[in-house]
């Protein structure tokens, strides 16, 4: 089930833990990839089984976003 992400969350976030300012576009942006990471976990996550290797959810997390970052940059 996907759970919208609250872009003012992030604002208070992105201010209170790392000092940073970030303009309510930029949030909003920020809220949108934060969201579709979320979505991939989840839809991930729903694929593992319960006693499969501990390693295999952070492995195929980790081959998501290197996949991301190649569409993202050939999109460029």
């Amino acid at each position: 089930m996907s759970q919208p992400v609250n872009a003012a969350a992030l604002q208070k976030v992105a201010a209170d833990l790392r000092g940073y300012a970030v303009s309510d576009e930029r949030a909003a942006q920020i809220a949108q990839e934060v969201a579709r990471v979320n979505n991939a976990a989840r839809a991930e996550g729903a694929r593992n089984e319960f006693n499969a290797q501990p390693t295999d959810f952070a492995v195929t997390l980790s081959r998501l976003s290197v996949r991301a970052v190649r569409t993202k940059q050939a999109a460029k």
